[in-house]
């Protein structure tokens, strides 16, 4: 709903993305790092039904201010999910979109709707190309649809769709214009944007920045460089295990990222400071309220709950 109505949120939202992969590379590298990204987003689903959601090219880790690269993984994506539902619904409260009780009902939710897939990688130039057109695409493609004149009508064809339970879909025309004309973007508004090693700003400097040369493509290359940047590959320093990062790395981060987002770290005792470790997570609906009820009823209910909310 937001989403359609105010465009610009798209442009909001892409910049946390890359903030929250930014952050989360800083902290399981140790150090700041550069990395890139493209994100792209699209507002359409199948049949052209309203679907906001982004697409982004990633590069799993990057450079420190020696040039020294570091390989870091995509791993625990739930934590991930978490960490971006939190921080979308925290943007949502401060543009004053939702309130603060909105907020915590939608925290609340067992399904948040939100969810991440990192299924699709880079491995070679067609399934960059393959990618890159992917999320660049149009919301409707023409061998999908046939424009019948005796009816007036249009025929939708695809695959299979969970989501409505059919493969085809005959439109009135004039609903059809409209199912499709919410997505054409307001003028100016931009659908992909590039990030860190790969804006405009950072890319104009690759000349000066040999590690990153080394790496770039050949036709980049033809144009920019008299000579293809020779010498050994810059010195590769990944993580322990490359292959089987210590899970640990990645959950501690995660905890500390999701601490900054309601300043509290959620695995230090609030009295003595010392560090504490998760030993049962409760996610019956029930047991929780009475948890909650008997903190409430003893005047130790969580900062900022409300204990009408219980009934």
């Amino acid at each position: 709903m937001f989403f359609r109505h105010d465009r610009k949120l798209f442009a909001d939202v892409s910049r946390l993305i890359f903030s929250l992969i930014q952050e989360f590379y800083r902290e399981v590298a140790g150090t700041s790092i550069t990395t890139g990204m493209v994100i792209a987003h699209q507002t359409f689903g199948d049949m052209l039904r309203w679907n906001p959601h982004y697409h982004a090219i990633i590069l799993e880790g990057g450079f420190d201010e020696e040039g020294t690269f570091f390989y870091i993984p995509f791993a625990g994506l739930e934590k991930m999910t978490e960490y971006f539902r939190k921080v979308v619904i925290r943007l949502f409260v401060e543009k004053k979109l939702i309130n603060q009780s909105f907020e915590q009902n939608l925290l609340s939710w067992k399904h948040s709707g939100f969810s991440i897939d990192h299924s699709v990688r880079i491995l070679d130039k067609k399934s960059q190309e393959s990618l890159a057109q992917y999320i660049a695409r149009p919301p409707v493609s023409l061998k999908k649809i046939r424009y019948e004149p005796f009816k007036g009508r249009v025929l939708f064809h695809t695959t299979y769709s969970d989501y409505f339970k059919e493969n085809m879909h005959m439109f009135d025309a004039p609903d059809f214009i409209a199912e499709l004309t919410q997505h054409v973007p307001p003028k100016g508004v931009q659908l992909i944007r590039r990030y860190g090693l790969y804006s405009s700003r950072i890319k104009g400097r690759w000349t000066n920045m040999p590690h990153v040369a080394r790496y770039a493509p050949a036709a980049w290359k033809e144009e920019h460089m008299e000579t293809e940047v020779n010498g050994q590959r810059p010195g590769l320093e990944p993580l322990p295990d490359v292959d089987r990062v210590d899970s640990n790395i990645y959950k501690q981060a995660w905890a500390r990222l999701l601490a900054k987002v309601y300043e509290i770290d959620p695995l230090v005792c609030p009295k003595c400071g010392s560090e504490m470790k998760v030993i049962a997570v409760i996610q019956d609906s029930d047991e929780i309220k009475k948890i909650l009820a008997h903190l409430a009823k003893t005047g130790r209910a969580p900062p900022g709950f409300d204990p009408s909310t219980l009934n």
